[in-house]
């Protein structure tokens, strides 16, 4: 019996959501902002990235992508990590200061409690160090 886990990564920045999705609105440029990938190019609707450190490609099924919204949805296919029915939203909304709101979530399926929190684990700190790195590149984009 397989074991559902959810990752929700959040990060508050004092850029106006424009500003973020002009870094990060393209699922195809992922290596601009994300420290786990050298590389990434979109081909139809499959992304693919080159992980850092010769870790591996992987690929990733956009299946969503709404410019006027701010999100884009993506499921994993294959690639270095034993996922599962893996699928992912990365969101850019307005918060209540005038700044922006990442939401960066993902849900896949575990065959047992302690794989899945080891996953749960990797993915979500390629998440954190992602979401750290936007800001330092917004903020540098304004020195």
């Amino acid at each position: 019996m397989s074991v559902q886990m959810t990752i929700k990564e959040t990060a508050h920045y004092t850029h106006s959501v424009e500003d973020i999705w002009a870094l990060c609105g393209a699922p195809g440029g992922i290596e601009k902002w994300l420290p786990a990938v050298e590389k990434s190019w979109i081909d139809g609707d499959v992304r693919f990235a080159e992980l850092a450190g010769g870790a591996g490609q992987a690929r990733e099924r956009i299946t969503e992508h709404l410019d006027a919204l701010h999100y884009y949805d993506y499921d994993y296919i294959d690639g270095p990590l034993v996922l599962k029915a893996f699928s992912s939203r990365f969101a850019v909304v307005s918060a209540a200061d005038g700044g922006s709101d990442i939401l960066w979530t993902a849900q896949f399926e575990a065959d047992d409690e302690d794989g899945g929190a080891e996953l749960a684990q990797a993915v979500s700190g390629m998440y954190q160090g992602g979401l750290q790195r936007i800001g330092e590149v917004l903020d540098a984009g304004r020195a």
